[in-house]
């Protein structure tokens, strides 16, 4: 019974390396699919959700800073452009134009 015993345990050993290799593989097409289909988006100017999520997310923090600092600085940056303004409306010269003999 020894040489029996011993034949189901190399074939249990060779069924498992089997299968770690097929799994092996399995990864890799994975891999090579996933790059390939990456690739494709990216050609047609696409991105994938996890990109979206992190660029609407900027999006918003920046939108709500703009709205709080819209809040609290506009009527200062008003009343400081009009100020400005008129300090710089100076009479303007307009330039002679020289037409060149022929």
């Amino acid at each position: 019974m020894a040489p029996r015993s011993n034949f189901m345990g190399d074939l249990a050993i060779m069924a498992n390396g089997a299968a770690s290799a097929f799994g092996g593989v399995r990864e890799e097409v994975d891999n090579l699919i996933r790059q390939r289909i990456e690739r494709s988006l990216n050609t047609h100017g696409l991105v994938t959700r996890e990109e979206f999520d992190a660029l609407r997310t900027r999006h918003e923090a920046l939108a709500a800073r703009l709205t709080f600092l819209e809040s609290t600085e506009w009527p200062k940056a008003e009343s400081q452009d009009k100020s400005t303004a008129e300090a710089k409306e100076t009479p303007k010269r307009k330039r002679a134009t020289k037409k060149s003999i022929k």
